[in-house]
């Protein structure tokens, strides 16, 4: 049987087992080392083995306030470029530049539930930059729009939604006026955005967009709304009548019941497992309903929940490309995404601000396959053997190069760049084998061995595996004998964290 994945957030299956008594209500379980790593995870990008052993002493409520409610301020994050700047670059600079802003946001921020939820909204409405539709510096808007408002109101969120730049041109409804309705808008706005298939009629597309006419963009990319383009009619949209205008389309379609139902789905499917149970999606849905379709307080209520933190949903969801790229990075302490990180993403099937359709990315199983895992085995091969880069000016877009970081001015430098520009790389802060021999206080294999399993995937491996890893770094298990020691601690050690680093349980969430 062919599955029907036109609405659906990931195509996936649901662990085995039943639902936890009182599945959202407050967990008072135990919340070591392992719940403290699925919290940062799931709610962010994954966290250093200190960040993790921090979460820890905080204990479960005080670290599920500084994941919801951040009162510190954030890191100095990477401003968005100017966009007359990027007016003076060719088009793929303009689009590696939006591209490493986001990336490097997500790898710096210390409000991680921030970026995750931009890029939950991303692949839910799922707009980006194919073709030449819009400018780079309209997509890094879009998403600033996320993060500024992705765990406020839903209604909120949709008007400006509704009103963006990116989605009037993704969807051609800065083209939608009275004398000629364009329904693109306003049938993914129902099937994909609010209420899935089978809850609205094609008259309701119809008269949605009808609703939806006169919203265009002036020069200087500003958004206007002008009546002489808009349909003023009478219009009979989702069981109502009335002259309806964009503002009205929108308040009518959150106002559905299968509205609750369809979005605490696929918030369920992102945070705890593929295909809840519809009994769960119905609790759900009643405390979304109840909050005025708070974003915050529903996905605060999944983050507290048993549910969340009950054995089927440790490890249930498969890591995005993005999840595991930047999660590594984290890991290792980078500080800023070197350039091949867009390389390395699409060729795991996840381009940032370029998802494949209008249902953005299917999800869940269908990150992994043969193709995608070759891609993430070498990425970490990559990764783990870079050393701190020198001067010397690296070749344009070569794999086999030392990694380039990507500051976001060398991106822009100059006014007639043809090329990626050649800068050397800036990883002098990245954690470096000298570093973990350190913390584990000496050449101690075990140690060593220990802070890795517990950083990357705590301790998520059988004895056989840990064996065969100890052996690894000791030299038992390599055509080199010697004992771990000054003279092999670089390689082993690089190679030990290219190893835990491709285990099965890292590319699970």
């Amino acid at each position: 049987m062919k599955l029907n994945t036109s609405t659906d957030p990931q195509v996936g299956y649901r662990p085995p087992g039943t639902l936890p008594p009182d599945p959202l209500g407050r967990y008072r379980g135990h919340f070591g080392a392992r719940q403290a790593a699925h919290l940062l995870r799931r709610a962010g990008f994954g966290g250093t083995l200190s960040e993790i052993d921090r979460v820890v002493g905080a204990g479960l409520d005080a670290a599920l306030e500084t994941v919801l409610h951040p009162r510190d301020r954030d890191v100095a994050l990477p401003d968005a470029p100017d966009a007359h700047d990027l007016y003076n670059i060719e088009l793929r600079i303009r689009t590696q530049a939006a591209q490493m802003w986001w990336l490097n946001r997500m790898l710096q921020t210390r409000h991680p539930l921030t970026e995750k939820m931009a890029l939950f909204w991303h692949g839910h409405f799922a707009t980006g930059l194919i073709g030449n539709k819009m400018e780079p510096f309209q997509m890094m808007a879009h998403i600033k729009l996320f993060q500024a408002e992705g765990v406020g109101n839903f209604r909120t969120l949709l008007r400006a939604v509704t009103y963006d730049p990116a989605m009037l041109i993704w969807l051609d409804n800065r083209k939608n006026v009275a004398a000629h309705p364009n329904e693109n808008y306003a049938r993914e706005l129902m099937e994909l955005f609010t209420l899935g298939l089978g809850n609205f009629t094609e008259s309701d597309v119809k008269n949605g967009a009808r609703g939806l006419t006169g919203i265009t963009i002036a020069p200087g990319n500003r958004v206007v709304f002008r009546p002489d383009l808009h349909d003023d009619g009478f219009k009979t949209f989702l069981g109502r009548t009335g002259r309806f205008g964009p503002d009205d389309i929108v308040d009518i379609v959150v106002q559905q019941r299968a509205h609750s139902r369809f979005l605490c789905r696929k918030l369920l499917e992102f945070f705890v497992y593929s295909d809840p149970e519809p009994a769960l999606i119905e609790e759900l849905a009643r405390v979304y309903a109840v909050s005025g379709l708070d974003i915050g307080q529903t996905v605060g209520t999944i983050l507290r929940s048993n549910v969340f933190f009950s054995p089927r949903a440790y490890r249930a969801l498969p890591k995005s490309p993005i999840e595991f790229v930047i999660g590594l990075q984290r890991f290792m302490q980078f500080p800023q995404a070197p350039l091949e990180t867009i390389t390395w993403l699409t060729k795991m099937g996840q381009i940032p601000l370029k998802p494949m359709t209008v249902k953005g990315w299917d999800g869940g199983p269908t990150w992994v396959n043969t193709t995608t895992m070759l891609a993430r085995m070498n990425y970490v091969n990559q990764v783990t053997h870079a050393r701190i880069a020198r001067t010397k000016p690296l070749d344009n877009g070569s794999m086999s190069a030392p990694m380039k970081a990507a500051p976001l001015a060398s991106v822009m430098t100059g006014t007639t760049v043809k090329t990626m520009p050649q800068v050397p790389g800036n990883l002098a802060s990245m954690v470096q084998p000298g570093d973990v021999i350190a913390a584990a206080g000496g050449f101690a294999a075990g140690r060593v061995l220990d802070a890795m399993l517990a950083g990357i995937v705590q301790h998520d491996v059988t004895s056989d595996v840990q064996s065969t890893l100890l052996g690894f770094l000791e030299g038992t298990r390599t055509d080199n004998p010697q004992p771990f020691g000054p003279e092999t601690y670089e390689l082993r050690t690089r190679g030990l964290l290219a190893l835990v680093a491709t285990l099965p349980a890292n590319h699970l969430n």
